[in-house]
């Protein structure tokens, strides 16, 4: 290829001198000579974070991070090939095991590669269900996500599968605005391994955060953690992992809502505000823009419709009420680009709640949801991939949890191409999301779920599925994400659009 390349610069070099001499370049006529060429496509590569992390839960540190849990992964490839699983050094977070890198070799050969990761919490400062894809990593990602108010923890996992440091820039913004993170430093992500740290230090008493990782050396898989105390009692844990990069319209598909009249009798009391339903916008600029909501019910009817101006630079919650129970898909749309995500809470109550190893709730089986809607206003004016497990480390013991609640981030979801894929985990009531952002589509589903489905031109049907890995062909275009609910249990993700392959380039010469 060198040769070729050097022999036509030289040619090319040659017939400009000619036509520099005789003014007859034109004369020379050379026919087009671009190629298409694709090269070949890269092993594939997920990153899951492992366990959920609690801070404090050591009496004698305040601040150490520690593992919480065992999660349950499911992992696979459209063409059946089993993914290799690297175990990465935990890092700072004592307890638990270290996060997982999942590879596969190109897409082209193995199919798209997904995988997924549930935790039933039972332990340390707060109790809950987090479910969260595994990531891509990536050099730039975003989260709109998270609080650092009293009882409200957030921390940032960072994990390098790459043979290579990964040096890091954390950039926050909060309801104030950009937060000053020249404390955090120069992140460095060790090869193989993992950092974990509280956004508290930065960003304490932040209402609500919004984050953006750059890295440069190795790549990263990022997750974003909340938990949430009140008092004596949990209020629930998520992990969550990136959100849409900065677009003029953002689709959060699968946003689950149940059990509504209970979260809005809970939200009244003292220090409850934030489990309402809220969508969370970011402007990361520092002009001001016309933003417009829609929250559309996946089985029909009037949407809600939200809007004002929002200012740059600083995060935004809106209010959703009016909502009843059911999957809705939220669309946001902007002068200017923005993030957003979507928080949503459970409440049950002492019959409801359940224990954290009850099969209803570790199994895949249905159970009735509970999804609770609403926050407040942030900013401006107003170790085997099998069924679930609980782990209990030495030490710690779970907060009061009478009422089984729970808290859910749903980010928004990238554009599919024609075939996607997607793991289930073993949850309550998983439902996939498929959303059209234009025109109607019909999306043949293979693998755990076998069925085919109808999506209705700017629409969205809500499937009910059933754990292990789904193939979507026929998705080009549409945005997908998978929800879970139960009594006392709430979490979804999106459906990434990576394949990992390579794509043609153009060649001239």
């Amino acid at each position: 290829m060198n040769g070729r390349v050097i022999g036509a610069t030289a040619l090319v070099a040659a017939g400009a001198l000619a036509a520099a001499v005789v003014g007859q370049l034109p004369a020379f006529g050379v026919a087009d000579q671009t190629q298409r060429a694709t090269p070949s496509s890269a092993p594939q590569s997920l990153a899951c974070p492992g366990p959920a992390i609690a801070v404090g839960a050591d009496p004698a540190d305040a601040a150490a991070l520690t593992a919480t849990g065992v999660p349950v992964r499911v992992a696979g490839t459209v063409g059946g090939t089993k993914p290799k699983t690297t175990v990465l050094k935990k890092g700072e977070v004592s307890g638990g095991a270290g996060p997982r890198a999942l590879s596969a070799p190109a897409a082209s050969t193995a199919g798209a590669i997904a995988a997924a990761q549930s935790e039933r919490v039972a332990v340390g400062d707060a109790a809950g269900l987090v479910a969260t894809s595994c990531t891509v990593p990536q050099s730039d990602v975003w989260f709109a996500a998270g609080a650092t108010t009293t009882g409200r923890t957030t921390v940032l996992t960072l994990s390098n599968p790459s043979s290579v440091p990964a040096e890091v820039t954390v950039h926050v913004w909060s309801e104030d605005g950009p937060v000053d993170t020249a404390s955090f430093g120069e992140l460095v992500v060790p090869a193989k391994g993992r950092t974990a740290v509280s956004l508290a230090g930065v960003a304490p008493s932040a209402g609500g955060t919004v984050v953006r990782v750059t890295s440069t050396g190795g790549r990263v898989g990022a997750a974003l953690e909340q938990r949430t105390v009140r008092g004596l009692e949990s209020g629930g844990v998520d992990l969550t992992g990136p959100t849409a990069a900065p677009a003029l319209t953002q689709v959060v598909p699968g946003v689950r809502v149940a059990g509504a009249a209970a979260v809005a009798s809970a939200q009244r009391a003292a220090d409850s505000a934030d489990l309402q339903t809220v969508v969370r916008v970011l402007v990361p600029g520092r002009r001001a823009t016309d933003v417009s909501i829609t929250a559309t019910s996946d089985a029909g009817g009037q949407p809600i419709v939200l809007g004002r101006n929002v200012a740059g630079g600083v995060v935004t919650d809106f209010p959703v009420t009016g909502l009843t129970d059911g999957t809705y898909t939220v669309r946001v749309t902007a002068g200017q680009p923005v993030v957003t995500g979507v928080r949503t809470s459970v409440v049950g109550d002492a019959r409801a709640s359940t224990a954290p190893d009850d099969p209803a709730t570790a199994g895949g089986g249905s159970a009735s949801t509970a999804v609770g809607t609403d926050a407040g206003l942030v900013g401006g004016d107003g170790p085997s991939d099998t069924a679930g497990t609980t782990s209990t480390p030495t030490g710690t013991s779970a907060t009061s949890t009478a009422r089984g609640i729970d808290l859910a981030w749903f980010a928004a979801a990238p554009r599919l191409s024609a075939t996607a894929a997607v793991a289930v985990v073993a949850a309550p009531s998983p439902l996939l999301t498929i959303a059209s952002t234009g025109a109607a589509a019909t999306v043949r589903l293979s693998g755990a779920t076998d069925r085919t489905v109808q999506v209705p031109a700017k629409g969205a049907i809500a499937v009910p599925v059933t754990r292990g890995l789904i193939v979507l062909r026929g998705a080009a275009g549409l945005v997908a994400g998978v929800s879970y609910a139960g009594p006392d249990a709430v979490a979804g993700y999106p459906v990434a659009a990576a394949d990992q392959a390579a794509r043609a380039v153009r060649i001239s010469r």
